[in-house]
């Protein structure tokens, strides 16, 4: 299987080499011969939204004439903005299609794991997954982060509470709240505030072992939010480090 990694450039921007090898390492395990494209930029959550389309729509474009010639059978990323880009916004609204199906890794191994049935170890640790924004409340794919780390033996998930999601019918990876890692970018000064305020209200109280997002924006907040609010009782993980520790 041919798989094209999107986003290995802002993975490596926010110097998460760590999770970037544990997301290649998962994937050869799944048998796949990785590819990706040198320089990608990566634009998918901010520029439609911020009306700078006609400045960005031949980004899109050089994308798409990019995966006509490497010829994935499928195009996969740890941030979900461009499956959202290009699974709803771009299609529906410039026409612009792909070939081949563009998922987040979670639905991904999800997929995989369905098909082959995986040699997993114990992981007998609390392990918080925080539902990244745009997978979660945006687009309603979160089942498949669960169904991964249900496969786990001994290994305990917890998630974010939403007090009401019962009373309105709702699931509460819907509401997760957000770890701040865009404030980088666009509100620096409150970025530092926000990321110590989500790890003190939301994972300190949940007391796990380790942290996680499906998103690795999300990731980067929670790891920096740790890093501000000085807690060493938590480990930030990506999903894709937990299954790479466990995967035989």
């Amino acid at each position: 299987m041919k798989v094209l990694l999107s986003g290995v450039v802002n993975l490596k921007h926010t110097n998460q080499l760590d999770v970037l090898e544990s997301i290649e390492s998962t994937l050869k395990k799944a048998g796949a011969e990785i590819s990706h494209i040198n320089g990608e930029i990566m634009c998918g959550e901010a520029s439609i939204n911020l009306g700078i389309s006609d400045k960005i729509l031949p980004i899109f474009k050089k994308f798409k004439e990019k995966v006509e010639e490497i010829k994935p059978d499928v195009i996969v990323s740890a941030y979900a903005a461009g499956v959202a880009k290009w699974s709803r916004d771009l299609p529906n609204n410039y026409g612009l299609k792909l070939s081949v199906p563009y998922v987040h890794l979670s639905e991904f191994f999800a997929d995989y794991f369905s098909k082959n049935k995986p040699n997993l170890k114990p992981f007998p640790h609390t392990y918080f997954v925080q539902h990244g924004c745009t997978l979660g409340r945006k687009m309603g794919r979160y089942g498949a982060i669960r169904e991964v780390l249900n496969l786990i033996p001994e290994l305990r998930v917890i998630e974010e509470d939403y007090p009401t999601a019962e009373l309105e019918g709702i699931d509460p990876a819907e509401f997760n709240s957000c770890p701040g890692a865009w404030l980088n970018f666009t509100q620096p000064d409150l970025g530092d505030y926000v990321k110590e305020n989500y790890v003190l209200d939301i994972l300190v109280p949940r007391k796990p072992e380790y942290a996680g997002s499906t998103c690795a924006n999300g990731h980067f907040g929670i790891r920096q939010g740790l890093e501000i609010a000085e807690i060493d009782s938590i480990k930030p993980l990506y999903f894709t480090q937990l299954l790479d520790k466990v995967w035989e």
